[in-house]
């Protein structure tokens, strides 16, 4: 039997690879554990709970408000003896965390196999977002398979000329979505509801301000309602409830968990987020995303038209979200759906890969 094993620490890498674990559980050639680094906690554990899943190992809260170094290189020696105890075949890391270059550097020191999920996207731009680009460009040096989610990542792996396999196989995160998602929701208020968000690092300081006092300026003369969950991170909820709480037209509310955020995008006639995964979502669900960036490591949601870039610069995103309150054509425009990230099997042909590879070798 195939031992699997996959390092997953914070609520989007548990979210993206539910949907591995629960495929690799039917399997009879394959044996499948979680190991979480603890780099988030609440968020995390409500995220794996909705999936009904289980995890195999925790290695202790390894918080992100140490230096980064630290908590790599904490994280690495943990997994390292996690992993020694328990050999596994493959590694799986997903996207592009702390937790995920972690979880290969210590597969990579063992001379494991790392299967590296969500391979290959990049923003061009080595500072943005930061880590997440040094990280996931650095598990692609080191990795033995790479599951492209894109047409555009697996070029970009290409290119690059990776060591290893590369598979274009859809991102399981779009499976996790549509296995989670209800029927579509009836909207049932007179006034349209936005979904916001925002956690970068690349916004925090200046731009964040910049953020909130153009959705203050929005809510202030425009018919919409705001839906705000306010991230954990104490210099995002220091600003937030500086400059949004009471503000009429922008609701604040506590983190949602993630069937519950479907529901909520579902219902909102547009989504202002910096997200990463928010990105493949709106554009599978046909909702219009206004997003707080000023690249994207995801340039098909912009190609497909679901999506505007518009940084933190105050005027466009007023420009951006007026223009889709006020003009119909625009906001219909933006609202087709777009699968450029899979049709919600990327956790099958990941899970074949990974046996037919293994097969070979043996």
């Amino acid at each position: 039997m195939l031992k699997l094993c996959s390092i997953i620490g914070t609520r989007p890498e548990a979210i993206k690879m539910a949907p591995i674990a629960i495929g690799a559980a039917a399997r009879c050639d394959m044996q499948h554990r979680l190991i979480a680094t603890g780099q988030q906690g609440a968020l995390f554990d409500q995220a794996i709970a909705e999936f009904g899943l289980t995890i195999n190992m925790h290695l202790g809260h390894h918080p992100g408000s140490q230096p980064m170094d630290d908590q790599i290189a904490n994280m690495r020696a943990a997994i390292v003896q996690a992993l020694t105890a328990d050999r596994p075949d493959v590694v799986l890391v997903q996207g592009d965390t702390n937790s995920a270059y972690a979880g290969a550097l210590a597969a990579y020191d063992l001379g494991i196999a790392i299967g590296h999920v969500e391979a290959g996207l990049r923003s061009g731009n080595p500072e943005r977002p930061w880590p997440e680009e040094r990280n996931r460009g650095a598990i692609s040096r080191i990795a033995t398979l790479h599951f492209a989610p894109s047409v555009g990542a697996e070029m970009n792996l290409q290119s690059e000329d990776v060591p290893g396999t590369i598979f274009m196989t859809g991102n399981p995160g779009i499976d996790a979505l549509l296995l989670l998602s209800e029927p579509s929701p009836t909207r049932t208020s007179a006034i349209p509801e936005v979904m916001v968000t925002c956690h970068r690092r690349e916004n925090f300081g200046q731009p964040l301000v910049d953020i909130c006092s153009a959705l203050r300026l929005i809510a202030s003369r425009n018919r919409v309602s705001f839906m705000l969950p306010v991230h954990p991170n104490s210099e995002v909820k220091r600003a937030v409830l500086c400059k949004l709480d009471g503000v009429p037209g922008i609701t604040l509310i506590a983190p949602l968990g993630y069937r519950q955020m479907i529901t909520r995008i579902r219902q909102s006639h547009f989504v202002v987020s910096d997200s990463g995964g928010l990105q493949e979502e709106c554009a599978a669900l046909g909702i219009p995303l206004v997003l707080l960036r000023e690249e994207t490591e995801r340039p098909e949601v912009v190609a497909s038209g679901n999506c505007v870039l518009v940084g933190s610069d105050h005027d466009q995103i007023v420009l951006a979200c007026e223009q889709l309150l006020n003009e119909p054509a625009v906001h219909a425009r933006m609202s087709r759906a777009a699968f450029s990230y899979g049709n919600g099997d990327a956790a099958h042909q990941i899970l074949n890969a990974i046996g037919k590879i293994a097969t070979v070798h043996r």
